[in-house]
């Protein structure tokens, strides 16, 4: 048998403070600086009132936002402000499964987006109740319905903004993805039992409006202590091992009524770039391993998480979820690294009649996790073939395990990888290896295709020439014209030339050019053609194996990185047919290769 059989056991853009024209005199106080406000704030009578003085005109309309003085009967936090607005608003809210209420984007071109203080992730707090009686507190979804009656005149809104920037780009996560793979799978529940999960229009505002609840987990624990109160008996451990959803889920989205086409946005500011900044300065996952088993669900057969550490974690696995089959890429070094019993875990697995599959992968190896990805899949699909409920699992629960659920979503449902990639990370927080399930998804079109590759470029190749300053270096092979058409190298530097190109799959010969001179290189690999001249050798891609050969990759100048794009139909055919005969090589009866 192979070594590498698997074992089995079974802030922001803040603007001023406007107030009445009463404060608008001179202030002797010295000025502060607000990180909230970004601009200079003056206290007057001993500090206890907050206010600057400033119209700002948009078509030729005022809009005037208040902060009121703190020794009022109305007390705001320094990160709450008021504004207030013509109506129709232009505000799209979305209501959270713990009841806030927030701002999910804004109608370009209305009065909400021309305020140019109000954004995307602000909560709103209170509002005025449309009879000139004041702000009333929003609690709920009733409260907003009230609000959203005023069809004229004007409205006042008190809105907290965030400590830090909101996450907007969690709100593309949710796809058509979401709706296929849990369309009437999962569980509906209310926390106030006197009203109906499918109906959200509650007749009393100010109380406990029933909100929807999607799944379990995604209950904050106050949330969970009231719906347990609400509806009697609820199993608390049903929440352990759960991991917390990367953002609050969104119950529903509501907005004024509006006439014609409306386009909505995410602030002044171009989306693209603000979900760049923020996946910028997102924090890195660190595993605590004192946490225990932490897992999601992705699909109704298929559960994602970290490794297993007591036979109480199989018991939970096996009573609270139902899995039936484990695969698991932890090496044995790690689980003694983490004093894990694995013996222990297979005995309970054989009591608790579960499948455990121990395939081991290299854990921060891109390379090793590519080559053995397309038999991970293959297991995993034969296994749910076999109407397993499968936990596919790692140490960490961040990087293998998620990749090979996103790669079985990528290569078995004709899902983009985009799209799977950000359905799974929408479900569990991770980051795995994207490029090397890229590198996995061209290997295996490359085992029908024979390691020729017809298509668009695949990869993306920087040739490298370590030469003399001063040389006048070109690039001529079998991808430039069949060697006609010699491509310029770029001086980078010292010694070092450099020119990137786009190749697809193959082997490749090629020679440099310099200063008139047919020269190759000795820092890449060579080979002898039929003519006898010696030429570097490249081979852009490689072809995807049942059992990998994991070797060590020969040393190159060249830099080959993988490009990830929408497949053409062709070659998501050659996709779907290649990880199925890899999947079909998997003995049924040992989930071993043939």
């Amino acid at each position: 048998m192979s070594s590498l059989q698997p074992s089995i056991s079974r802030a922001s853009d803040g603007f001023p403070f406007l107030c009445s024209s009463s404060s608008s005199q001179k202030l002797a106080q010295p000025s502060l600086i607000s990180i909230f406000w970004g601009r200079d704030l003056r206290l007057a009578n001993g500090g206890s009132r907050v206010c600057v003085c400033e119209k700002l005109r948009f078509s030729r309309r005022i809009t005037r936002v208040s902060a009121m003085s703190t020794d009022s009967s109305f007390k705001m936090n320094l990160n709450e402000y008021m504004v207030t607005l013509q109506i129709p608003l232009g505000i799209r809210f979305a209501l959270l499964t713990d009841g806030k209420i927030f701002v999910h984007a804004l109608k370009k071109g209305g009065n909400a987006e021309k305020s140019r203080i109000i954004m995307v992730g602000d909560t709103l707090k209170k509002a005025s109740n449309g009879s000139g009686g004041g702000l009333i507190e929003i609690k709920d979804y009733g409260d907003m319905q009230k609000m959203l009656k005023e069809k004229t005149g004007t409205s006042s809104l008190v809105l907290e903004r965030p400590f830090s920037p909101f996450p907007i780009q969690q709100l593309h996560l949710m796809s058509d993805l979401d709706i296929l793979f849990n369309r009437g799978r999962v569980p509906m529940a209310t926390w106030n039992r006197t009203i109906l999960a499918s109906n959200l229009q509650p007749s009393e505002g100010s109380g406990n409006s029933g909100f929807v609840i999607f799944s379990a987990k995604f209950l904050t624990s106050h949330g969970w202590k009231f719906l347990s109160g609400q509806n009697g008996s609820i199993y608390p451990q049903m929440q352990k091992n759960i991991l917390a959803a990367p953002m609050s889920q969104l119950v529903c989205i509501f907005s004024e009524e509006e006439s014609g086409d409306v386009e909505w946005a995410h602030g002044n500011f171009p989306l693209e770039e603000y979900i760049k900044a923020i996946d910028r300065s997102k924090g890195e996952l660190y595993y605590n391993h004192s946490l225990g088993m932490r897992y999601s669900k992705i699909t109704e057969q298929i559960y994602v998480g970290s490794c297993i550490q007591t036979e109480a974690d199989v018991e939970s696995l096996s009573n609270d979820v139902g899995i039936t089959a484990i695969l698991n890429f932890q090496s044995g070094s790690e689980s003694e690294n983490w004093g894990i019993n694995s013996k222990s875990i297979n005995d309970s697995c054989r009591r608790f009649n579960i499948l455990m599959i121990n395939y081991p992968i290299r854990e921060a190896y891109s390379f090793d996790l590519r080559k053995k990805l397309p038999f991970c899949v293959g297991l995993l699909l034969r296994l749910l073939k076999k109407n397993s409920r499968v936990f596919v699992t790692c140490t960490t629960g961040f990087d293998r395990s998620v990749a090979c659920v996103i790669a079985y979503l990528h290569w078995m449902t004709d899902t983009s990888l985009h799209a799977a990639y950000n359905f799974a990370i929408g479900l569990h927080s991770c980051k795995p290896d994207r490029p090397a399930i890229a590198w996995a998804t061209w290997d295996l079109i490359a085992m029908v295709e024979n390691g020729i590759h017809d298509g668009p470029a695949t990869h993306s190749v920087t040739f490298v020439w370590n030469g003399h300053e001063g040389e006048d270096v070109y690039l001529v092979g079998d991808f430039t014209g069949n060697w006609k058409e010699p491509i310029k190298v770029v001086h980078k530097g010292g010694p070092k030339y450099e020119v990137e190109v786009r190749l697809p799959q193959g082997k490749y010969y090629y020679k440099f050019i310099i200063s008139g001179q047919w020269r190759h290189s000795t820092t890449s690999p060579t080979e002898t053609d039929k003519r006898g001249n010696v030429n570097n050798l490249i081979m852009v891609g490689d072809t995807a194996s049942v059992r990998p050969s994991v070797q060590q990759q020969t040393k190159d100048a060249v830099v080959v990185k993988v490009i990830e794009r929408t497949l053409t139909e062709t070659e998501r055919f050659m996709l779907a047919k290649a990880a199925r005969c890899v999947a079909f090589s998997v003995c049924p009866v040992k989930l071993s290769p043939k």
